[in-house]
């Protein structure tokens, strides 16, 4: 499998994953003409695409839905109230396992002012990944199946002092940092370590980096400074979004 992390940001997410030529689109956060623009520089198209799976339904996320419901017949899954809220005609994975061609997808519950909002696990000849975004905590759900993947896709949202000190108002502060908000650089780290740990571990890309409150270089130093703490070498620390290459699951 290969990653592509078109991008992972608060104004735009869009992933996909390929896999003996087919896709799985994660999120389309962005406008139409930047996700055709992305596709164009994978060997992939959007006919080969097996289905969009939604986290949730803010619009760093559905951006694109209106206008690639017009150019494409694809199958969207997400949440009961995701889909709703989005106002698609969608499956709702009811936060089950479910199989789409050759990726089994399992839903990860995550901790999010939305509806019903989730990440994935998905799995593929034996190889496993899971995608992560825009949680306030780690929940159990994201304990058990981020285990034993080999490449894990977090967030990694915010510097704690960097938010502090920053131009948010007091109320958006308290969101962010909420257990219904983001996660920060430093818990991120410390869930990367915990997992980097079993051995499996081999690529870690952080996700949805705040403009604001974070940098990519801040976040990675992070991540790397954990996984040195607990004597872990040899995982990759990538950060999502258009200058991060594709990514071997």
């Amino acid at each position: 499998m290969q990653l592509y992390p078109f991008f992972s940001s608060s104004k735009g997410n869009c992933t996909l994953l390929v896999h003996k030529g087919r896709g799985l689109l994660i999120d389309c956060g962005i406008t139409y003409t930047q996700l055709e623009r992305s596709l164009k520089t994978v060997p992939l198209e959007l006919t080969q695409v097996e289905g969009l799976l939604l986290t949730h339904e803010h619009s760093d996320h559905i951006k694109a839905l209106p206008q690639l419901q017009k150019h494409s017949t694809m199958p969207i899954y997400g949440g009961h109230g995701t889909l709703a809220a989005a106002d698609v005609d969608g499956t709702d994975h009811q936060n089950q396992p479910f199989t789409l061609g050759d990726f089994h997808i399992i839903p990860i519950e995550t901790s999010h002012d939305a509806l019903s909002p989730c990440g994935y696990r998905i799995e593929a000849d034996g190889k496993a990944l899971a995608i992560v975004t825009d949680t306030g905590r780690i929940t159990p759900s994201m304990l058990q199946n981020c285990s034993g993947c080999s490449l894990i896709m977090l967030e990694s949202n915010y510097d704690p002092d960097m938010l502090e000190h920053g131009p948010y108002p007091t109320a958006l502060k308290r969101r962010v940092r909420s257990e219904k908000g983001h996660l920060s650089n430093g818990d991120c780290a410390a869930l990367l370590a915990l997992l980097a740990m079993e051995g499996t571990l081999k690529t870690a890309v952080l996700a949805h980096i705040s403009d604001n409150n974070n940098t990519p270089l801040t976040a990675k130093m992070a991540a790397l400074n954990a996984l040195s703490q607990y004597g872990i070498e040899g995982v990759r620390v990538e950060a999502g979004g258009p200058f991060c290459p594709p990514l071997e699951v």
